[in-house]
């Protein structure tokens, strides 16, 4: 049987059929715990199918975050040059019996609504008898075991089993934000190797990703269960045990979307960062398996006026905290390549051509910043060095909305990266092992509960 004469067929029968093996009814009702809970989506989504809902309880949120270090980095400290406000984001409490209530009724909720049956187009689910060939297995109908691309619809609830982290770019916010406090705390420690130099350039990706994210905390987790085939030319997610013994390439399937840091229920350096194997319940908000995701939602927002951003987010997403850094001399190059063609585009603006003795005036000031590339603070720096030597010699000036798309476009066009610290290098990435966007097959689910 082929894929599309499978799919027809499939197409015209319901998805639950009654000669399927039904699955086996638990002896005892299961134990399930949160570390995380949408209260918004799980009230709105069974108040429309069973109407209005009522507390038991007076409806108070008093969850409150402690922010156990905040230490406010300024000139003259450690990291001299740097001024950022930076604070821990982890732990979460619960103060008092009405919290505790509220939180009990919300959890009777969850249990009425994952009862309902039908609701998931893919539920946690066993097994009764793997395939034996592909013509086996395109006769499954069970979208819990198998499920075309394209079944994946915006608005349909998918349950997994994964293996939780939050998404490389949290955690490399994370880690900047807390050596950040520990070296303005302890500066000792951070003195030898140079490692204070890279804290003070490392510090602006921290503050920005920090206002990027705003309170959101990106996931990035790998399916437990599920592995992606490609079947006559089309991809498919399918129940490993299903394709135990098929001779199938398996590309691993990850389940990737946005959390609010209120909505956990438990201290977020418990469940984060240890890959813990949980069950993630979610509905899907772009449809088919996709190739690639932004974890920084507000980063679109700058797509136009720093057209390298979302990108340098995204490589670091694919990549990992371990970023590979760029080679200082290659930077450097890309430095001098971009302020010579700042200067000129500043210039060719007001349309004023350089003498020579001009121009050699502003190349050796131009040698002189190649080596302020290392950081944010540094390369800015070196541009407003460059449009100030400019002003002198030729009494040129551009607005500051002109001045920053000239800047943006002469390091787009050098491929001068705006966070060094994000750039990598194809050099510097193992021979097969750097990650590109065709390598993820990712299911974006808004996500409404992760649970154990």
């Amino acid at each position: 049987m082929g894929l599309r004469q499978w799919w027809r067929t499939r197409r015209n029968r319901p998805v639950r059929v009654e000669d399927e093996p039904q699955k086996k009814v638990p002896t005892k009702a299961d134990l399930r715990e949160f570390i995380y809970l949408d209260e918004v989506s799980l009230r709105s989504l069974l108040s429309s199918l069973t109407g209005d809902l009522r507390d038991g309880a007076s409806e108070q949120t008093s969850d409150e975050l402690q922010t156990e270090i905040g230490a406010a980095l300024k000139a003259g400290n450690a990291l001299a040059g740097a001024e950022a406000s930076m604070s821990s984001r982890f732990q979460t409490t619960n103060n008092n019996s009405i919290q505790t209530s509220r939180k009990a009724t919300v959890q009777s909720w969850f249990k009425q609504f994952h009862e309902i049956e039908g609701l998931r187009l893919i539920e946690v689910t066993q097994v009764e008898k793997a395939a034996v060939d592909q013509d086996a297995l395109l006769s499954t109908t069970d979208t819990s075991l198998l499920a075309r691309s394209d079944e994946l619809s915006r608005g349909e609830l998918v349950e997994f089993r994964v293996r939780l982290s939050a998404d490389p770019v949290y955690r490399l916010g994370t880690m900047v934000t807390e050596f950040s406090g520990m070296a303005d705390d302890y500066p000792e420690m951070f003195e030898a190797g140079g490692a204070l130099a890279s804290l003070r350039g490392a510090q602006p990706i921290g503050k920005v990703l920090d206002r990027l994210l705003v309170g959101l905390i990106p996931i990035r987790a790998v399916a437990v269960d599920y592995s992606v085939v490609t079947i006559e030319n089309t991809k498919c997610i399918a129940h490993n045990d299903l394709i135990h013994h098929l001779d199938l390439d398996r590309e691993p399937l990850q389940i990737v979307g946005v959390t609010e840091q209120l909505g956990y229920w438990k201290d977020l350096r418990r469940v984060l960062f240890s890959e813990a194997e949980v069950t993630l319940l979610g509905r899907i908000s772009r449809a088919e398996i996709q190739t690639d995701w932004t974890p920084v939602k507000l980063a679109d927002l700058f797509q136009e006026t720093v057209p390298g951003l979302v990108a340098q987010i995204n490589e670091a997403g694919r990549s990992g905290t371990s970023v590979p850094q760029s080679t200082p001399d290659s930077n450097g190059s890309r430095l001098g390549a971009a302020l010579g063609q700042y200067a000129d585009a500043i210039l060719a603006h007001k349309s004023r051509e350089l003498t020579d003795a001009e121009r050699d005036e502003l190349s050796l000031t131009m040698t002189a910043l190649q080596d302020r590339s290392g950081s944010v603070s540094d390369q800015h720096g070196a541009f407003a060095a460059i449009r100030s030597r400019v002003a002198e010699l030729t009494g040129v000036t551009v607005g500051a909305r002109r001045e920053l798309a000239i800047r943006e476009q002469a390091r787009v066009s050098s491929g001068l990266p705006l966070f060094p610290a994000l750039a990598t290098s194809t050099s510097s990435a193992p021979s097969g092992k750097r990650a590109t966007v065709d390598d993820e097959n990712l299911i974006d689910v808004e996500i409404i509960a992760i649970y154990w």
